[in-house]
């Protein structure tokens, strides 16, 4: 004898839609995976940063020896050695402060393009201060592959303090 508060199929209909919900969720993040990062990406090359050194707007050069500090006022550049990659292999490298906000970049172009006068990516204070933000600054070398990123290359962290 089936009494009405036996009925559990309105129950097991709803387990079952939330199931299905689920799997196609999962389904999703999958394939926005494989379509973001994507299997066999990963080439085992390794950008080599030389350094982060002091940096002479004016005529382009680095000077002083490799640091990891600076102060506000002190402007600063990293030298990247684009010959140790494959000259095709497509790349950029980018600084980004504590914000997240872009300070300066090159790229994305080919690395044998990049080998020259690309070497030295310097940090630009943004256009309406005088000098760096306080806090950590981050640059990051990457590969290009179908006009995305796919693979880190080498990274760099530097910290700007507060002038004395």
């Amino acid at each position: 004898m089936n009494d009405a508060r036996d009925d559990f199929r309105p129950l097991y209909w709803t387990m079952l839609g939330l199931g299905l919900v689920a799997v196609v969720i999962l389904a999703l993040g999958f394939a926005t995976l494989l379509r973001f990062a994507p299997p066999g990406q990963v080439t085992g090359y390794r950008a080599h940063v030389a350094g982060v050194f002091l940096y002479d707007p004016a005529s382009g050069q680095l000077y002083g020896r490799p640091m990891s500090r600076f102060h506000r006022d002190q402007t600063f550049a990293a030298q990247i050695d684009w010959g140790r990659l494959p000259p095709g292999m497509v790349v950029a490298a980018q600084w980004r402060d504590s914000l997240d906000s872009v300070v300066g970049s090159v790229g994305p172009s080919a690395a044998g393009d990049l080998a020259g006068q690309h070497a030295v990516v310097p940090v630009r204070p943004p256009s309406d201060l005088h000098a760096n933000l306080p806090g950590s600054y981050t640059l990051t070398v990457v590969r290009y592959s179908g006009g995305q990123p796919v693979e880190l290359l080498g990274t760099e962290i530097v910290v700007v303090e507060r002038s004395p």
